[in-house]
């Protein structure tokens, strides 16, 4: 008998069409449930996983086994008398027609009944006919456009092979008679946005790259090129009274052919159906598959009252652009009438929580009141929406801002991700988070997706910057830097990142004073090339707030060690406003734990320098007793400044010696370009010389 006959008669070809039809029909119905219990995406995976597995199994379960009217029974132990094989194969042959059966209705229940709710619905009755002509750059019907896809020349299909398929929505245009309505515009666009990127499948371009871009007034073809998109979004919007108009427009970014396009003419109160109208709509020309839990999410209105709404907007739009306290109490301003007027609107609620406790963060709450109302706040957005992942962002910017408690932090935002997967705000706490937890790749792998959502970013290649320096890659982070500040110039962080990069790189004192020279790595360097002149301000001046008390003190000691005694003491004088302010704040019962600590260390620093040895000694033991959470680098360094001051070289060595060449701010590159400087300091520990022998011939 042949294999092919045997496999027959075993009835292994039956029951492996009867499991792949079986296991199809399990996965299509768990892709449409488990959406709607908020299953995890490895749920699925670990289903498929298992199916897979089971077919092997069953294969060679029935190859093996025989059912027999006594049971199972090995196939080599029943003979061709007692063998029912042929009634097993009909009773399998029926059992493929019902599930291929259930499999067709599930088919036909999802074409015609679920899936037309994929597509974003017609506008009503009274809607204008479309009308692309009313956008700002007209574009030609769908004729014209097939011939401009067919002559399209060989560069541009090159480009698009490469591009992956995201969208770059452009900044809506206001059309309204009132000039006023722009922050309307404004939200309906974020709206979209916002909707747009909790669709997984897409990549959506965040709202601030878009700004920059559309200031750039980019052809279409150089935005999808720039930013590596397939499609791009153009828009306006017209309000008078209680009437709207949003036209939309959708066009492939590698051929500038409009592929969509639609007029929605309704009353104010449609504005959040024209919204999710706008993602389905886009989510189906694109062939998005989405799932009827994020079909529901995208029509989810925020709210029913348009004064709220429109409270919210103006909160937005302020929220845009960072004016520190003043912004922040403008938002709050804003949106405690909002949340007064709707209890209902969560996002307002959410958005109100993070002005409360930014205040706090900025240090604008002398009192503690924001840090009550934040808490308040977010104590009642969890126990009205508990599984909502607004309510997730919630309680991670609580306890990132108010807390600094970051791993607990960082566990809200990324439950909050699995819904809201595109959400480039959700993706920087997540970073910082990382970055505040020195989880340095982890932190590498966010500021790279926040890069290629806000690839015009200001913040994102910033961040980028200093992940690329914290992971050791040198020369990309010295090519990311320069190509910062190139588009950036005004970044202030990003020269920090670049000198940190060439010292770790080069061990070269003279690339500092190149690139910063007012850091403490500027002090140190001035000290090592023998500037000291520069360490001394000019005659009346007082120590650089920019650089901080930290780096007053460093300056002070500089200048002792190169035996400038008088300048150091007048500048240790000049100091006394600065430590007036941080022992008042020890003395105020609302300054938080991680300022109170901030000032023991720099108290610390001062009185070792100002002989108050019984005064330092305290000052370090109250820090010792508190120590920061996140990157502890500084607090560290600032101790072993206090001790290295009291002539303690073997103990401030210890307190930095599990950073030496692990931390960046303390690279083998750092300590051999200021040698110098750590021989004075350090020089009497034995640990020091040990540590500083073991590397003199290393890199890193």
């Amino acid at each position: 008998m042949s294999f092919l006959a045997e496999l027959r008669r075993r009835n292994v070809i039956r029951m492996a069409g009867l499991y792949l039809v079986g296991a199809w029909l399990i996965v299509q119905v768990a892709a449409t449930l488990l959406p709607v219990f908020g299953a995890p995406g490895w749920v699925m995976k670990v289903l498929v996983g298992l199916l897979a597995f089971g077919f092997l199994a069953a294969l060679v379960f029935s190859w093996i086994f025989e059912l027999t009217p006594d049971g199972l029974k090995r196939d080599g132990e029943v003979g061709a008398t007692q063998s029912i094989a042929p009634q097993t194969a009909r009773r399998m042959d029926r059992m493929i027609i019902v599930v291929m059966a259930l499999a067709l209705g599930y088919f036909a229940v999802d074409k015609f009944m679920l899936a037309p709710g994929r597509v974003a619905t017609a506008p009503d009755s009274t809607a204008a006919p479309a009308d692309p002509s009313s956008l700002a750059d007209a574009r030609t019907d769908s004729s014209a456009n097939a011939t401009a896809a067919a002559t399209a020349e060989p560069e541009a299909k090159a480009k698009a092979k490469a591009i992956v398929r995201g969208i770059a929505v452009l900044p809506f245009d206001n059309l309204s008679p009132d000039p006023d309505n722009a922050f309307f515009a404004g939200g309906v666009y974020e709206e979209v946005l916002t909707k747009l990127s909790r669709i997984g499948e897409l990549r959506v371009i965040s709202r601030t790259s878009m700004e920059r871009i559309a200031e750039d007034k980019l052809e279409v073809g150089e935005i999808g090129a720039r930013l590596g998109v397939s499609h791009v979004l153009e828009g306006s919007v017209r309000r008078a009274g209680d009437q709207i108009r949003v036209t939309v427009q959708l066009i492939e970014a590698a051929t500038d052919a409009q592929i969509w396009a639609e007029n929605y003419d309704r009353k104010l109160d449609d504005v959040f159906a024209i919204q999710s109208e706008i993602a389905l709509a886009i989510a189906d020309q694109l062939k998005l598959t989405l799932s009827p839990a994020l079909q529901a999410d995208l029509s989810e209105r925020p709210t029913q009252n348009q004064a709220a709404y429109a409270l919210y907007l103006r909160a937005l739009e302020e929220r845009n652009t960072w004016r520190g306290t003043e912004g922040l109490k403008a938002i709050i301003d804003l949106l405690e009438p909002a949340v007064a007027a709707d209890p209902d609107f969560l996002q307002a609620h959410v958005l109100l929580a993070e002005a409360y406790g930014r205040m706090n963060w900025t240090n604008s709450d002398p009192d503690g009141s924001y840090a009550d109302k934040a808490r308040k706040a977010v104590a009642a957005i969890v126990q009205r929406w508990p599984d909502h992942p607004q309510s997730q962002i919630a309680q991670g910017q609580l306890l990132y801002n108010l807390d600094r408690e970051y791993a607990r932090a960082l566990t809200h935002f990324e439950a909050a991700r699995e819904q809201l997967p595109g959400d480039i705000e959700l993706l920087n706490s997540i970073s910082f988070s990382l970055k505040q937890l020195g989880r340095h790749d982890a932190y590498l792998e966010a500021a790279r997706r926040a890069v290629e959502l806000d690839p015009e970013s200001n913040v994102a290649l910033d961040e980028l910057a200093l992940a690329l320096l914290r992971t050791w890659h040198l020369d990309e982070a010295i090519a990311t830097a320069e190509r910062a500040l190139e588009r950036f110039p005004e970044n202030q962080n990003v020269p920090y990142v670049l000198m940190q990069a060439k010292l770790a790189r080069d061990a070269d004192p003279k690339a500092v004073l190149a690139i910063s020279p007012e850091t403490l790595e500027g002090r140190i360097a001035r000290f090592v090339l023998g500037e000291i002149d520069a360490l001394v301000p000019p005659a009346g001046a007082l120590p650089e707030q920019a650089t901080g008390l930290g780096a007053t003190l460093l300056r002070v000691e500089l200048l002792r060690l190169a035996g400038r005694d008088s300048a150091a003491q007048a500048m240790l004088e000049a100091s006394a406003q600065d430590i007036s302010e941080r022992r008042a704040l020890l003395a105020n019962p609302a300054t938080s734990s991680r300022d109170k600590t901030r000032s023991h260390v720099n108290l610390a620093y001062w009185a070792a320098l100002s002989g108050e040895t019984a005064q330092a000694r305290e000052h370090v033991a109250q820090a010792l007793n508190n120590p920061p959470s996140g990157d502890q680098f500084q607090f560290h360094w600032m101790l072993s400044s206090a001790e290295r001051t009291l002539g303690n070289a073997q103990i401030a060595w210890l307190l930095i010696e599990p950073y030496a060449g692990v931390s960046i701010n303390l690279s083998q590159g750092h300590l051999r370009a200021f040698k110098p400087f750590y021989d004075k300091v350090y020089g009497k520990s034995p640990s020091y010389q040990a540590y500083m022998a073991k590397i003199a011939g290393e890199k890193r």
